[in-house]
């Protein structure tokens, strides 16, 4: 009998889980270049826009953003339009 995954789940920069955000992008020497490459270009507004999507299992997901990178989809994560994410990710 196989086990199917959850849908994937995404996570939303919001001023609640900004700090994480933040620790995150950080800790991570490729998606912090990614994200002031993207900001130098006037391409990305700020951690605002940001979002993650986690695949895997319920126990991966369950883990938030400190699934990153493992659970992270193959896409990676992806930026937002503008002014859907939370005010105070900056």
């Amino acid at each position: 009998m196989t086990t199917q995954n959850p849908p994937p789940r995404t996570i939303r920069c919001t001023a609640d889980n900004a700090a994480q955000f933040q620790a995150m992008v950080k800790a991570d020497p490729q998606l912090l270049g990614l994200v002031q490459s993207l900001q130098a270009q006037g391409l990305f507004p700020g951690l605002r826009g940001f979002s993650l999507t986690l695949t895997g299992n319920a126990a991966q997901q369950a883990q938030g953003l400190a699934a990153w990178p493992t659970a992270a989809a193959p896409t990676g994560p992806t930026a937002t339009p503008a002014g859907q994410g939370g005010a105070a990710c900056k």
